[in-house]
């Protein structure tokens, strides 16, 4: 675990008590501020649930600051201030909340699975520093650092296992056979691949056609443009053709009164296309991958726009 968790070795030399303090106190700190805005997000966004999930890793990680300020004492060293150590952490401890800055598909699981990552790799580090400390008292600490970060990480893996329990369906294995075995059906065929990305792409068009309507009702016409871009780009449904956007999403979508919720709605649809196309990336070939290729490389970029929309709303910047 600890060698596959730290991609890069920090070389920092030997690591002396108050090094070891100061590096402890810039991770702990590091999390809270990263949970503290990864609750405040989900807050402004509506998803309640996981904001309640990252408000729980938010205590736990004050825990941790408490218990460095008490192994600091018992080292007979005062917690120095963590902007001088920032630079010693590892870039590994900031992959977890990187990967999911912006997405508007995180649920209280998939908080929870990224804290325990975050707990693993600071258990790493920590072992790493108690390898390279220079003498027992120092590594002493480390190691008691690093059983803290164990002990927490088992904590919020229950967490993660009662999020998972309420989340999934109890025949989730046979759900994830269907689907694995419908990705491969999609990517046996550039035929078969076109229609399927014609059917996401349609539902897409006619959701962002709700969400733009109701942003130009709410004054937004910046994000409403956005979205009409996504719709004049893919939009080759008749006038004819049956809504496929139900009548429960679209009272949901007349419910917004801010522009913030309605580009997360916006965000959703290409979030899961993204995943979809993710995964027959995986078992495609030829003609097919490339399609698929092309179809993912247009989503991210569709993605990219929305998702920068929406966080200029969150910090209620000037819209572009």
């Amino acid at each position: 675990m600890r060698a596959s968790l730290l991609a890069h070795d920090p070389q920092l030399g030997p690591v002396t008590m108050q090094t070891l303090m100061g590096i402890a106190n810039a991770i702990e700190q590091e999390a809270v501020r990263r949970y503290t805005q990864l609750e405040q997000t989900m807050q402004q966004r509506g998803e309640l649930d996981t904001a309640e999930a990252f408000r729980r890793m938010l205590e736990e990680e004050r825990e941790h600051v408490e218990a460095v300020r008490r192994l600091a004492a018992d080292g007979g060293v005062a917690v120095p201030d963590a902007a001088p150590f920032e630079w010693t952490l590892p870039p590994d401890l900031a992959l977890s909340w990187e990967a999911i800055a912006g997405s508007s598909l995180l649920t209280p699981y998939r908080a929870f699975a990224i804290a325990v990552e975050n707990e693993q790799r600071a258990f790493a580090f920590y072992s790493y520093l108690a390898a390279h400390a220079c003498d027992r008292a120092v590594a002493q600490q480390a190691e008691r650092l690093a059983a803290e970060e164990l002990r927490h990480a088992a904590r919020v893996r229950q967490w993660r296992r009662e999020a998972y329990h309420r989340e999934r369906p109890h025949d989730d294995a046979f759900a994830n056979a269907r689907a694995a075995q419908a990705t491969a059906h999609i990517a046996e065929s550039p035929e078969r691949l076109r229609e399927f990305l014609d059917q996401r792409h349609a539902a897409i068009v006619a959701c962002h056609r709700h969400v733009a309507a109701r942003l130009r009702e709410l004054g937004d016409d910046s994000a409403a443009s956005l979205l009409e871009g996504f719709v004049d780009a893919h939009g080759s449904r008749g006038t004819d053709a049956p809504d496929p956007v139900g009548d429960d999403e679209r009272a949901r979508i007349a419910q917004f009164d801010d522009p913030l919720h309605l580009l997360v709605a916006a965000q959703k649809p290409l979030e899961k296309l993204g995943e979809s196309l993710d995964q027959i990336l995986l078992v495609s070939r030829d003609e097919a991958f490339a399609i698929a290729e092309h179809a993912a490389t247009d989503v991210v970029a569709w993605l990219a726009r929305v998702s920068l929309a929406a966080e200029r709303r969150a910090r209620r910047e000037p819209a572009t």
